[in-house]
């Protein structure tokens, strides 16, 4: 029998890793990218709740105040909603399902359905997971989106705490970032999912956690972390979960882990929100962008977590897994804020040179922090080099083609040593995207760099 699971397993790992995904085998076209132009703001729930639960009936009484679109799939077959979801163009869409439903298998067939839909290898809309222990808390959690979607404070109270004592330092808050080792059930040294869901938050804040396997929504391989093989996974209680304890408590969004990660990718999330005010689905969205620009161009997939299979232990893959695990619960759509706390990251400029038939995009950085410049899929084995990452719309006039790209950056008249750069293609509301970016070693990428990129077109 096990010689059966071993062969099926190197199936698996054959076709997840040669085999690219067909759509984006074909051109890139604008009225075939995703999401639809009319699509945009638009939101979509996906669901396997039975009508007749008491979850499904709040999905659809928050589907019908949304004006959203529902689309059942049954069990874990997610892919099943790809046609629907082409149809729809959306640039939002929630998946309501149950906590158990959500594991890392699960999330990466999601994030495959979102990243596979048109040509392009960039997501093609935003998601997050609508889900609760219970009936009471699903409807709890819609309350507190809604809530806090009605009111935005003047002076919004966003701080980075230490999840530690009784938690009365979230209780003024309305948007949180802390750290810390982190398990399914607690934070190392720090605050336990039970304490947390002890806690009644009246201003519906929303939380990011920099802990690891804070996200785990039931199940979760964490245990086999320093082991060379995937082991079976292990189920947590649902009462000691911090997920699910956060969303009794009355959070109205929380982004988080489902494997191990690191603080910066949390803060990357934290200050990309900070600076745009954007949506949470953007929010987390951003997280993945990052990820599908730095990955090698060929990437297809990823490998599933198979028992028995070996566990990929470069430093390269554990930070690919921890980027890509991250997972927002709440309503992608939720705008919380009105805007922004902080000055753009960067400034960017995008001129087209008709008679010179070259595009030109110029960023300065503009200030500089861990969480927008750490490239967390470095080249090298335990080194974290730098990075400079800007997403701009192509002007309207230039046309469709594009050679080759060349970039230089500069510190002055100091000339920045460029490790490896990315260019990725998007088609998004009917629009074109670039998606660039930049890697130097540490120290080089600071305030005052100038990243200058010439594509010539035709």
């Amino acid at each position: 029998m096990r010689w059966i699971v071993v062969l099926l397993a190197a199936l698996l790992l054959v076709t997840t890793t040669t085999h690219a995904a067909p759509t984006r085998q074909k051109p890139i076209a604008l009225k075939k990218g995703l999401p639809k132009a009319d699509g945009l703001g638009m939101l979509v729930i996906v669901t396997n709740f039975p009508g007749n639960d008491k979850r499904g009936k709040a999905i659809k009484a928050y589907a019908k105040a949304r004006g959203a679109k529902v689309v059942k799939f049954k069990k874990s077959d997610v892919a099943s909603a790809r046609t629907a979801l082409r149809r729809a163009g959306a640039e939002f869409v929630a998946f309501a399902v149950l906590p158990e439903t959500v594991d890392t298998e699960f999330h990466y067939a999601v994030l495959e359905l979102c990243r596979d839909l048109d040509a392009d290898p960039m997501p093609d809309f935003h998601f997050g997971y609508l889900t609760a222990r219970d009936g009471p808390d699903l409807t709890r959690l819609l309350a507190a989106i809604e809530d806090r979607a009605a009111r935005s404070a003047d002076e919004p109270q966003a701080k980075i705490i230490a999840l530690t004592g009784d938690g009365k330092q979230l209780l003024p808050l309305d948007y949180v970032l802390h750290f810390g080792h982190g398990q399914a059930w607690r934070v190392d040294n720090g605050m336990t999912g039970e304490q947390v869901g002890k806690l009644y938050l009246p201003r519906a804040p929303v939380v990011w956690s920099g802990a690891c396997f804070n996200g785990v929504l039931s199940r979760s391989w964490h245990k086999s972390a320093r082991q060379l093989i995937w082991l079976t996974p292990t189920t947590v209680d649902p009462k000691y979960l911090m997920t699910l304890n956060w969303i009794h408590a009355g959070i109205s969004g929380y982004l988080a882990a489902l494997e191990g990660d690191r603080g910066e990718m949390a803060v990357a999330e934290w200050e990309y929100f900070r600076s745009k005010a954007c949506a949470l689905g953007e929010a987390i969205g951003y997280q993945y962008r990052l990820a599908f620009t730095s990955v090698y161009a060929d990437f297809t997939t990823f490998p599933r977590h198979v028992p028995g299979s070996k566990q990929r232990k470069s430093f390269y893959d554990v930070m690919l897994r921890g980027m890509v695990s991250r997972i927002l619960i709440s309503d992608p759509s939720l705008r919380p804020m009105d805007k922004p706390l902080d000055e753009p990251v960067h400034a960017v400029d995008v001129g087209y040179d008709a008679e010179a038939k070259r595009i030109e995009i110029v960023a300065d950085v503009l200030r500089f922090s861990n969480g927008a410049h750490v490239n967390c899929l470095p080249k090298k084995a335990g080194y974290f080099d730098r990075r400079c990452y800007v997403r701009v719309a192509v002007p309207p006039d230039v046309p469709a083609k594009f050679d080759d790209v060349t970039v230089e950056a500069r510190n002055g008249s100091e000339v920045v040593a460029i490790t490896r750069h990315h260019l990725r293609h998007e088609v998004w509301g009917g629009r074109r995207y670039l998606n660039l970016q930049i890697e130097a070693p540490a120290g080089q990428i600071k305030k005052g760099t100038q990243v200058r990129w010439r594509l010539p077109v035709r």
